[in-house]
């Protein structure tokens, strides 16, 4: 169902609201990972990981069909220090999941017009909301931003507010227009949404923006001069790490955006082919090369 104007205005400023004066526990480091490439079984979209360095993965199925409900997709991980991916979720529970988040023993994924939380050890739904009624086909990603779920809509332009406790959700609407929005990001320092667009022209060249978002204000701001069909999106260090299908197998197909000099740099040490929702894990990139059915484990590369 849809949550209501009102309590969506509360809900987004609550997003932007000062954090308990409690300070969380420091970070664990992460165990290593070495360069790899491994060959996943369907299309894979989208990886995650736990702080005991096991990578878990989001395949759309055998075919690559991400809009039919044609029950081919699951959720996967190779677990650390093997390259060795094991399927998670039985066959005939999802379609073609796309978005992955790990919290807290949950893995968090989209599926067409469906967000699920599942249990990353049984590959149990333990609760799920249906975005159906909004008439989408491609919800993408998604992000935990300041504690709430955050989830694209690359089809119908739009980025919602979720809750898989109460199965309910609602529209965050922006004062200006988002065309095709996938990656999503949170800056807790600036308390703004960063959103990159998968988008062509009339013409079919790319023509997709980097974006932030002010949930407070609802205004969107261009971060670039940039254009391309981004995809994956990720923040760290005051930088935003970006795929773009329009340089697809070339270094250029994951760049990283200084956000204060406004410089830009390929980071990607290796091809990929289909550049998807990729991650940073320490000093590595792990990216799912979608069209070529593998996830990549390389070094960051390029200046800082």
């Amino acid at each position: 169902m849809k949550i209501p104007f009102l309590l969506l205005c509360l809900a987004c400023g609550a997003m932007a609201a000062p954090s308990a004066k409690k300070q969380p526990d420091a970070a664990k480091p992460l165990p290593p990972l070495e360069k790899a490439t491994i060959s996943i079984d369907g299309h894979p979209e989208s990886v995650a990981a736990d702080d005991q360095g096991n990578i878990y993965f989001t395949s759309i199925g055998a075919k690559l069909t991400p809009t039919e409900e044609d029950k081919d997709g699951y959720l996967g991980v190779i677990p650390y220090g093997s390259t060795e991916p094991k399927k998670i979720t039985d066959v005939d529970t999802l379609n073609a999941p796309k978005g992955l988040l790990y919290k807290d023993g949950f893995l968090y994924c989209t599926d067409i017009s469906m967000v699920y939380k599942i249990d990353a050890k049984t590959g149990a739904i333990e609760g799920y909301v249906d975005l159906s009624p909004s008439r989408m086909k491609f919800l993408n990603d998604l992000a935990f931003i300041n504690g709430r779920l955050m989830v694209s809509s690359t089809d119908t332009d739009q980025i919602f507010y979720v809750d898989t406790e109460s199965k309910s959700y609602g529209e965050l609407v922006t004062k200006q227009p988002i065309h095709k929005p996938n990656g999503l990001a949170w800056d807790p320092e600036r308390k703004v949404i960063y959103v990159c667009e998968y988008a062509t022209d009339e013409k079919g060249k790319p023509s997709g923006r980097l974006l932030s978002v002010n949930p407070i204000s609802r205004e969107v701001t261009e971060l670039s001069r940039e254009r391309g069909q981004y995809d994956g999106l990720a923040y760290r260090d005051g930088a935003l790490y970006y795929s773009d299908w329009s340089q697809d197998k070339k270094p250029e197909a994951i760049r990283r955006l200084d956000l204060k000099t406004g410089r830009s740099a390929p980071v990607a040490t290796g091809p990929i082919e289909g550049t998807a929702d990729f991650i940073l894990y320490g000093p590595m990139i792990v990216a799912p090369g979608m069209t070529e059915k593998k996830i990549h484990i390389m070094p960051i590369g390029g200046k800082k």
